[in-house]
């Protein structure tokens, strides 16, 4: 392949693709990143290719660690920018299905707006001499290997031009996201199309940013309302960037939020805890209410293909995506680029190429403990479309009840919840001996404690 074998193309400029190109350019001496929009340069705006933006999106310190090791100094730009670093729940008023979560230090989440995570992903990259970025340009195809057991490039339609040109390269990833082309691209070349495992609970959500008055008695930093079954309303509130605080209502079923202002409130003044409603009832609204409804779990098992060509990758959501209420998207995406960076130290570009079937395992193993958490989240919902749960489902639904409960009474049980939740710990965490000890131990404390008879707890004194 010659001097093709020292470029990578990345297909989608988002979390996965520019963490991906940074990763791949670390073993090829030139990374092109394409992506169908333009690419806003000058500060943070909205862009048609992330729908999802004007949502809330939570970055646990895993995800967060992956990405510093790739972009150092990341953490710190966005600091700087105005995002806001909380420990959860510490820094919240939580409320769980079994009532409200003891203010302990578990997770630490990252929050800013997704428009300023993007902004600044990119603009770090840039400053990366082999990375270059092709906005307003579409990947039409991919380009066969003279002997077809490969890829070699894609076919794109560059901005300003009307036929579409082939770019070479030893490595094709494509990170483009919920939209992705690639199964269409495999069959184009004779492939088969990957299995897909799909679990939709329909969920709903409803954004929009606001002014909170100043108040000297607040004493938390965000607040979370969960869902459940039989309480499928809920809502979120974090601090972002420019001293605006993000609101998002969140629903499944019959019970999708409202965008309309005085729907909004209602739904708000509708949850099972007035907290959150309290908090926003005289914010001032600095936005209309945007919707999101496309949530569903999707993983496209591109790692299982008994035939798939060489030199080419499946990344991020274009891989596996999740609903976005457990906020797990950007912390895979960052596992995964790290992960193949990590696989890919010493390799030349040729052996890339060749070993990129064993690389798209190592990238799909990172979603594993993230789809079983958030599947079976979804799967206590009786109108969940996919495979409905089994015996075991339900056994780890039964014991999953008392550890939730546990964690309202017990700080290292919540402790686990929330390191496991935020994927510095594995699920594994939670079924460890020591664990299990803790949940029986607080099972009758837990289930004679009345989840909404006290007010949420109060801010630890020391942090």
């Amino acid at each position: 392949m010659g001097d093709v074998d020292d470029h990578a193309i990345v297909i989608g400029a988002g979390v996965a693709g520019v963490l991906t190109a940074r990763a791949l350019a670390r073993r090829f001496a030139r990374v092109t990143v394409i992506d169908r929009d333009a690419l806003p340069e000058r500060e943070p705006a909205f862009r048609p290719g992330l729908p999802q933006s004007p949502q809330i999106h939570a970055f646990w310190k895993q995800g967060v660690d992956c990405a510093e090791q790739l972009l150092p100094g990341l953490t710190r730009e966005l600091a700087v920018h105005g995002a806001h670093q909380l420990v959860v729940p510490r820094d919240f008023l939580w409320l769980s299905p079994a009532g409200w979560f003891p203010r302990v230090s578990g997770a630490a989440d990252l929050t800013c707006s997704r428009v300023l995570l993007d902004w600044i992903l990119r603009r770090m990259a840039n400053l990366d001499e082999r990375i270059e970025f092709l906005p307003e340009s579409e990947v039409t195809g991919l380009v066969a290997t003279p002997r077809g057991d490969g890829v070699r490039g894609v076919r794109v339609r560059i901005a300003g031009s009307t036929e579409a040109q082939i770019l070479t390269a030893g490595l094709v990833a494509d990170a483009s996201g919920r939209r992705s082309n690639a199964a269409r691209w495999l069959a184009e070349l004779g492939y088969p199309a990957p299995s897909v495992e799909r679990y939709d609970a329909g969920f709903g959500y409803s954004s929009r940013y606001y002014e909170m008055p100043d108040s000297p008695a607040r004493d938390w930093k965000a607040i979370y309302i969960q869902t459940s079954p039989g309480t499928p309303r809920g809502g979120v509130v974090v601090p972002v960037e420019g001293d605006r605080w993000m609101v998002t209502l969140l629903g499944c079923g019959d019970h999708v939020p409202p965008t309309k202002d005085d729907q909004f409130l209602d739904y708000a003044r509708s949850l099972r805890s007035p907290v959150l409603y309290e908090a926003i009832r005289r914010a001032a609204p600095l936005s209309d209410a945007q919707a999101f409804r496309n949530t569903a779990n999707e993983w496209r098992h591109y790692e299982s293909l008994d035939r798939r060509p060489r030199g080419f990758l499946v990344l991020g959501d274009a891989l596996c995506r999740f609903n976005p209420v457990y906020g797990q998207g950007m912390t895979v995406a960052a596992m995964s680029a790290k992960a193949v960076a990590d696989m890919i130290e010493g390799m030349s570009p040729a052996r890339i190429h060749r070993e990129s079937g064993r690389l798209q395992r190592v990238a799909a193993a990172q979603s594993a403990n993230a789809w079983g958490l958030a599947t079976g989240e979804d799967l206590r919902f009786p109108w969940t479309e996919g495979r409905p749960p089994g015996t075991m489902v339900k056994l780890l639904h039964r014991y999953m009840d008392h550890v939730v409960a546990a964690g309202g009474v017990d700080p290292a049980t919540c402790r686990t919840i929330f390191q496991v939740f935020g994927m510095t710990a594995p699920p594994a965490a939670l079924f460890a001996p020591a664990a299990v000890a803790r949940v029986a131990a607080r099972w009758n404390a837990a289930a004679a404690s009345s989840p909404l008879a006290a007010s949420p707890p109060p801010a630890p004194s020391i942090a």
